[in-house]
């Protein structure tokens, strides 16, 4: 097929086919040729290109992923510095495995790609998943050709664009003719498309694709784009190259030229904190590393500077430590820029083996940062196929010991680095004179350096807000110390254990964490709390300057949080023990804080626990969720609890107090209203939601106490200040009823927003006397729940109560479908009876022991009850189990 006159052949065929031919400057004498069929529509092509593909840039990165994808080691892109006049070409070529006749066939499914299925190119990892990335050209060109030589064999093809018609749901049936080229053809077809662009001289590509030398490829591919569109005439050449240069990484391995000139990896210029000379710098290592002797080679006519190893013979090359991590970027996709490159004979052995097995003292912090290139054309004899390892042997073993050697220098490097950046936290007050290592700010300034770059996974992980980000990036900047101050302030008692602030340099350590509010009133534990924020926010730093993943980082924090929330809470206790423990603690003001927050825990509330001066004991709220789109049940509460304890004594009765001493009579203490502080309280409940950042504001206030004065009388001065301040009073022996009855009354904090209209003590005692006198529920469907948790046991989904209602309707064959609040409240109130055998925490439920065991402990829980309160919960018990007990009492 001989040059044409029309810039391509095209006919129409029967059924609407159309036969497109090779552009006019591919060069074929053969006269039959074969033919693909391709499927494809407008809408297609424009949905994945132009809506994937928004700049000319970005289309010439991912020409340059499907290079590295089929595992090129040289990628060629040429470019006219003119590409308005009409004959302009863009041409793209690589020594990457090309494609034979189906492979060119294949690549026209759109959407389908052979990257993911296993198959890769020299042990890389594709970066391009739908096969979509030859639509890059669209952008560019209306003409795309390709001219590929795979296994002696060259072909071309061609895509013309303006042929394609057709909706995504009515694709155009195309024939696209696949020209067989010789040799001496392929060379002249490509040397035609560099019309525009070289004049009596070949590219660089085609002197590497034709040459005589053996190392000319065996394969590769060039994508030529004609007919340029408008886009393509818009490219900015100079901010191309800066494009290409941070999409390339620093690999010897991967080498990208631009109209026959390197393109230098944008890493290659980032700030070092070292360098070294392979044949110059062995003075810098350990004594007893320096086994070799100072020698040259010359390259290319050069004379550069060697070392003569005993046995591994001459070896020659450069390190750097660079400051900031090497593995980062988009550049990491498509190879790595770190650790060692080992070439023998010029060809690099170690593609993947970062490490080349050096050793396992690699640290990872400084193993990121660090680059070396290493030459060692003697090892040529130990080289093993498919030319990509080293036999193991003695020579190969005394060579690991040097680029150890090596980079444990680059690592004192770093270290000293580190220790010359205290954290003035440490230094400033005094605590470590001379910190270690350990103790400086370098990871945690690596790591505000990637903040500020763009990464919003570190951001988050470090609990920087985005509000800080311009200050966080002017200390990064200025090189100002970091972290001067550690705080103690309450953000949410969801939120994370510590932050960090760049405004106030400070790590945040949360208050309202469970852990920290657990202990923070504990007499001398302050200091060791920040100490703590500070060690928290550091590993967190640590982790990420080990570059791992922040992902995996957040999922390591996330866990610990966990741990440190779940240590804080109370060994299980069941509901009557819970309401002992509120009878025992009226002598104590602490305690009895602590058991009114036991107690509405136990009830289904959330409890935040505060306590402190100057502040309500504690928030609950009952998360129930929205009814209907425009109301939302939820509701929060604050409580107070006024013990019998030396606070409340002063407060009592003188008279009443003196006549229960004079005669020994033991009676509940009351509180005076004075002692109550009602409106105190009030003001509490009002300014909460604010200084808490509470997501719903509370409505009410419970005030708990062993007995309040005027208690009956309904006009009492306690009554009216209560009336008056909206606070609802209520004894420790009526909330210690309150907690006994819900298990069996199935008492849910829904049903309780009534209680919070008491005004009175009276009122509270009334309104629990009700639910005592109330019907008993029927008896809960145990046994099914039981059997479901047995049963779900083995999956691997937490159980829920969703999970637990689908299992009974299910179960009931679609008769039985309990209430989500309903089954909560029974599930609650069965772990209330038999906490050390059933976990429910309001979301997930477990058996933490056997049937049996849960049986026997609920027994034993409703055994203590009164027959007529408990009689329809007996029953649930098997009898086989009863018997046992009884038998054993």
């Amino acid at each position: 097929m001989a040059s044409r006159e029309t810039s391509v052949g095209q006919l129409s065929l029967d059924g609407g086919e159309v036969r497109i031919d090779v552009a006019d400057f591919i060069e074929s004498s053969s006269v039959a040729h074969d033919e693909v069929s391709v499927k494809i529509s407008l809408a297609i092509i424009e949905r994945f290109s132009e809506g994937l593909y928004s700049s000319s840039n970005k289309a010439f990165e991912e020409l340059v992923s499907n290079s590295y994808d089929a595992g090129a080691g040289r990628v060629w892109v040429y470019m006219p510095g003119d590409l308005v006049p009409e004959d302009s070409t863009i041409i793209v070529v690589d020594d990457g495995t090309s494609m034979d006749f189906e492979g060119l066939q294949q690549l026209w499914d759109i959407g389908r790609s052979k990257k993911r299925s296993g198959q890769s190119f020299k042990g890389r990892q594709p970066i391009g998943k739908f096969g979509i990335g030859k639509l890059a050209t669209y952008v560019l060109a209306e003409q795309l050709s390709y001219i590929v030589c795979r296994e002696g064999e060259y072909r071309a093809v061609t895509m013309d664009y303006r042929h394609v018609r057709g909706e995504m749901s009515d694709p155009q049936s195309l024939r696209l003719v696949v020209a067989d080229l010789s040799e001496d053809e392929a060379k002249q077809s490509l040397t035609a498309a560099f019309r525009s662009m070289y004049t009596g001289k070949h590219s660089l590509a085609i002197e590497e694709l034709f040459g005589g030398s053996s190392g000319r490829p065996s394969s590769w591919t060039a994508a030529v784009m004609t007919s340029l569109k408008e886009r393509a005439h818009e490219i900015q050449q100079g901010r191309l190259k800066w494009v290409l240069s941070t999409a390339l990484p620093l690999n010897p391995g991967f080498q990208l030229f631009y109209n026959d000139q390197e393109i230098v990896a944008s890493k290659a210029s980032g700030a070092t904190l070292w360098q070294y000379t392979v044949g110059k710098s062995e003075g810098e290592l350990a004594k007893d590393r320096a086994i070799g002797s100072a020698d040259i080679v010359y390259q290319d006519g050069v004379k550069v500077p060697a070392y003569q190893l005993p046995l591994a013979g001459k070896v020659w090359g450069s390190a750097k430590l660079f400051k900031e991590s090497l593995q980062k970027g988009k550049s990491t996709s498509r190879a790595r820029s770190h650790g060692f490159f080992v070439r023998v004979r010029g060809r690099l052995i170690n593609l993947d083996d970062a490490s080349f097995t050096v050793g396992p003292e690699l640290h990872h912090g400084t193993f990121t940062r660090f680059h070396m290139e290493l030459n060692a054309d003697d090892l040529d004899h130990l080289v093993a196929s498919p030319r990509e390892s080293l036999q193991e042997s003695p020579e190969l073993r005394e060579l690991r010991e040097y680029m150890l050697a090596v980079f444990n220098r680059a690592r004192t490097v770093l270290s000293s680095a580190d220790e010359s950046d205290a954290i003035p936290y440490i230094t400033k007050q005094g605590r470590i004179a001379n910190p270690p290592p350990g103790l400086t700010q370098g990871p945690l300034r690596r790591m505000l350096n990637k903040v500020t770059a763009g990464d919003d996974d570190v951001r988050e992980t470090m609990g920087i807000r985005p509000a800080e980000l311009d200050r966080a990036n002017d200390i990064a900047s200025n090189g100002e110390d970091l972290l001067e101050h550690v705080l103690i302030e309450p953000f949410g008692e969801e939120s994370k254990l510590v932050r960090y602030d760049p405004i106030r340099k400070a790590a945040v350590l949360n208050q309202e964490h469970p852990f920290i509010n657990n202990y923070i009133d504990e007499k001398g534990v302050t200091e060791p709390l920040k100490l703590m924020a500070l060690t928290e926010l550091l590993t967190q730093a640590y982790m990420l300057d080990e570059d791992i993943s922040s992902t995996v980082v957040a999922r390591v924090m996330m866990r610990r949080d966990a741990f440190l929330r779940d240590l804080v809470k109370r060994h299980p206790r069941s509901a009557l023990v819970v309401a002992n423990q509120l009878r025992d603690a009226s002598n104590s003001e602490k305690d009895l804080e602590d058991a009114v927050a036991d107690a509405l825990t136990l009830l289904g509330y959330a409890v935040q626990r505060i306590g402190g001066t100057g502040g309500t004991d504690g928030i609950a709220t009952a998360r129930l969720g929205w009814r209907d789109k425009d109301r939302s049940d939820s509701y929060s509460l604050t409580y107070d609890a006024k013990s019998s304890g030396r606070e409340a004594q002063k407060a009592l009765n003188p008279e009443e107090h003196f006549s229960e001493a004079l005669f020994g009579q033991v009676k509940a203490p009351r509180i005076q209203a004075g002692t109550a502080r009602t409106s105190i309280l009030r003001v509490h409940r009002e300014q909460a939601q604010e200084k808490y950042r509470l997501a719903i504001a509370p409505e009410y206030t419970l005030l708990v106490a062993p007995g309040f004065q005027g208690d009956g009388a309904s006009a009492s001065l306690i009554a009216a200040t209560c009336r008056n301040d909206g606070i609802t009073p209520i004894t420790v022996d009526d909330l210690a009823r309150l907690v006994e009855l819900f298990p069996l009354r199935r008492v849910t904090p829904m049903s309780l927003r009534g209680l919070y209209s008491c005004r009175t003590p009276d009122e509270s005692r009334h309104f629990i006397d009700a639910i005592e006198k109330s019907e008993p529920p029927k008896a809960p469907p145990v046994a099914q729940i039981i059997d479901l948790l047995v049963e779900y046991s083995g999956r691997r989904q937490p159980v829920t109560i969703q999970s637990l209602i689908t299992g009974i309707y299910e179960r009931s064959q679609g008769e039985v479908e309990p209430l989500e609040d309903e089954l909560s409240a029974i599930v609650r109130g069965l772990a209330a009876l038999a906490p050390n055998s059933i976990y429910y925490d309001g979301s997930f439920v477990a058996l933490n022991a056997s049937p049996e065991s849960l049986y026997r402990e609920w027994w034993a829980s409703v055994d203590s009850y009164p027959s007529d309160l408990s009689e329809s919960y007996r029953l649930i018990v098997p009898s086989a189990i009863r018997k046992i007990v009884n038998e054993c009492e």
